[in-house]
């Protein structure tokens, strides 16, 4: 009898490690699911608002300033991140275009391994900087220089602040 408690208890703790790093592993790549999203909307991706709707988000086009603006906004309730507001806009400027994605968390769920998982996607690369236990991100993508990320947590909330400025084809302007 035991002998099958010990086994048991030995089981039960090798086990709790690995169940906790699934959470956080979790956690993480919740963040990153966050960043893609917004990423989509940030590009200029004409289907992103039918993405996020498809993925949960209350996703929708706000109405336009003028006809140079597109601005959508989407809220979801993030599991292992929180509830997540999304702001996003694109600009069309004669020669270029500017797409805008903000994501606000305020009292996040996850830790500074929301922002260490996005710092750790190799399609980014940057500099990370621990501040009064807050992380803090400051990135670009790798293969696209006009790709510029910031993103951290700190202990009131969880931000993703993507901008890409996109020259035109000379067939587009």
């Amino acid at each position: 009898m035991r002998a099958a408690l010990t086994i048991i208890a030995v089981v039960a703790l090798c086990a709790t490690p690995v169940a906790a790093q699934g959470k956080t592993k979790t956690k993480a790549s919740a963040g990153v699911a966050v960043l893609e999203m917004c990423e989509r909307f940030a590009s200029g991706d004409v289907l992103a608002v039918q993405a996020a709707q498809a993925q949960g988000w209350d996703a929708y086009e706000d109405a336009g300033e003028s006809p140079f603006v597109k601005s959508y906004t989407a809220d979801k309730a993030v599991p292992g991140v929180g509830e997540a507001s999304l702001f996003a806009l694109i600009e069309s400027y004669p020669e270029s275009s500017f797409g805008y994605c903000r994501v606000d968390v305020d009292q996040p769920e996850g830790g500074n391994e929301l922002v260490q998982a996005i710092a750790d996607l190799p399609r980014y690369a940057g500099e990370t900087r621990v501040v009064d236990d807050g992380l803090y991100a400051s990135l670009v993508a790798s293969d696209k220089p006009n790709w510029l990320l910031l993103s951290h947590r700190n202990a009131d909330s969880f931000v993703i602040q993507l901008s890409i400025n996109t020259p035109k084809a000379a067939t587009e302007q």
